[in-house]
């Protein structure tokens, strides 16, 4: 039981720092050697409890955040591209499109037209 608290005190606190450091940090050895572990040991925690590679929660995280921001603020593609570590705009273009089906200029006005209707 000790065992298995201590996985879930990791995986709480690689959640926290991908939280606090997705937008700087995609690397993963980044997030294992902060929490003093193994990159192979984290990864295999990751995988056993949550289902996914450390290299896919973080990308999960910064997919999550592009949505945000696209949702959210006023920045535009290229800044937000930038601000999650992307090498450049057509490429975090390819990217969001591959996960949603549709560019983020298409995600952005289709939910700012929801929001702008449910109110």
């Amino acid at each position: 039981m000790e065992l298995l608290e201590s996985y879930f005190r990791v995986i709480y606190q690689l959640e926290m720092l991908l939280e606090r450091n997705v937008k700087t940090q995609k690397r993963p050895e980044f997030y294992s050697d902060v929490l003093g572990i193994s990159l192979r040991r984290l990864n295999a925690i990751c995988l056993h409890h949550l289902d996914k590679s450390l290299y896919e929660l973080i990308q999960e995280r910064r997919f999550t955040e592009s949505l945000e921001l696209l949702k959210y603020t006023s920045l535009s593609v290229k800044e937000i591209t930038y601000y999650l570590g992307f090498s450049d705009p057509p490429y975090f273009i390819r990217y969001f499109k591959k996960q949603t089906g549709q560019t983020p200029r298409q995600y952005r006005l289709k939910v700012k037209k929801y929001l702008v209707g449910s109110t």
